[in-house]
């Protein structure tokens, strides 16, 4: 074995047991030990991130202004929460009426670059995923008439994106991005596992205290398809007593669209899946969302590889997957359309074998009623 790869599975591991003390499931004095010590870190980190919002709030820290406006994406814990699906959605409705602009920070990216950083402006790619980010660069291989651009500092992005012609931007993950004004917080949260235990890192998954959600202005309920309505109400008056000024809650489903080879790009419909057995693998926020979307498909996860969120593969690990498919005897590899983006450069690799990601899409309950409310709050809103 590689001391890459030992050092994967250590990490693995790590993980795996931090995620275990952090959802109670781990028991002994250690655990125990661990999760105080994680409590009180996580008491710090409240406070700091109190210090941080009320500083702002307060104009000491002072908050800059896009010339366009600007409808932040994003949510209050770490995981995945459909954020890139739903910026994916929001693009499609709304680019016949405006030169958007999608500025991202580039999660997942291996490569530094000078930022503010132009990925792709019309129909000119101009990075690869090691340079954009994995979550970047799916929504650009995937859309024209976009500009999408990698920036930490957002409001240096904006700059960028006014001289590209962008009249609209999309802030991807923008909720925790105090410094640049916006029109419109959009909050995204997971209705099956809303807030994790409801603590704040790194004793839970919470990236602030609840009190930030008073800042967010719409929330959509993603895969509340896993959830029943009582569950749903629960949730939606839990917002309300939140954020009492919020203009609107709204439900989304996670839709499966196909099924498509890595290497040849050639889509199948979901029917393909039916009665398959898969070898998984992923690196996502919502690792177990992907192995139920498998499911629902009506196939058998026979064997399922998690990696860290934002995962950045190499040829090594590309070759044990293959050893691991190869062992576990399924009928498919499978994975997101997220970690294929970082999988082309080995298409040669893949050739024929029958290695295939999971296109996905959100449907948005009372779609007309919130793509309103946003335009009004673009047309109308005053940044904030």
């Amino acid at each position: 074995m590689s001391k890459n790869n030992g050092g994967i599975k250590y990490m693995d591991s790590l993980r795996n047991y931090l995620e275990k003390i952090i959802d109670g499931s781990e028991k002994g004095i250690s655990a125990a030990v661990i999760r105080c010590i994680l409590f009180l870190l996580s008491l710090l980190y409240a406070q700091l991130a109190k210090i941080r919002s009320t500083l702002y709030q307060n104009n000491i820290l002072k908050k800059k202004k896009a010339n366009i406006p600007v409808i932040s994406i994003g949510n209050i814990t770490t995981g995945g929460t459909g954020k890139t699906p739903f910026t994916a959605f929001l693009a499609e409705e709304l680019k016949s009426q405006y030169k958007i602009a999608i500025i991202s920070r580039g999660y997942g990216a291996a490569e530094d670059v000078e930022e503010p950083f132009l990925i792709k402006a019309d129909s000119e790619l101009y990075a690869e995923a090691a340079e954009a980010g994995d979550e970047l660069f799916m929504l650009a291989r995937n859309y024209d008439q976009l500009i999408f651009i990698r920036s930490a500092n957002r409001y240096q992005g904006t700059k960028l994106a006014e001289v590209q012609g962008a009249d609209l931007i999309l802030l991807d993950d923008g909720f925790q991005h105090y410094q640049l004004k916006r029109n419109a917080d959009i909050v995204l949260i997971d209705a099956e596992k809303p807030f994790s235990n409801n603590k704040v890192l790194p004793a839970g998954l919470l990236r602030e205290p609840f009190t930030a959600l008073k800042r967010a202005d719409i929330f959509l309920l993603n895969r509340s398809e896993n959830v029943d309505f009582s569950r749903i109400k629960e949730l939606e008056t839990s917002l309300k007593t939140l954020s009492p000024s919020h203009s609107g809650v709204f439900k989304a489903e996670t839709s499966l669209e196909s099924c498509v080879a890595v290497a040849s790009q050639k889509e199948e419909e979901l029917s393909f899946l039916e009665e398959k057995k898969v070898f998984a693998f992923s690196g996502i926020g919502s690792p177990e969302a992907f192995k139920k979307s498998i499911e629902s498909a009506g196939a058998e996860v026979v064997s399922y590889k998690i990696f860290n969120d934002h995962y950045s593969y190499q040829k090594e690990d590309l070759l044990t997957l293959l050893d691991q498919y190869s062992a576990s005897q399924a009928d498919l590899i499978l994975t997101t359309e997220k970690d294929a983006v970082k999988l082309f450069d080995f298409a040669e690799m893949i050739g024929d074998l029958p290695f295939y990601y999971l296109k996905i899409s959100l449907k948005i309950e009372a779609k007309e009623e919130l793509l309103n409310l946003i335009k009004s709050k673009i047309k109308n809103g005053s940044a904030k």
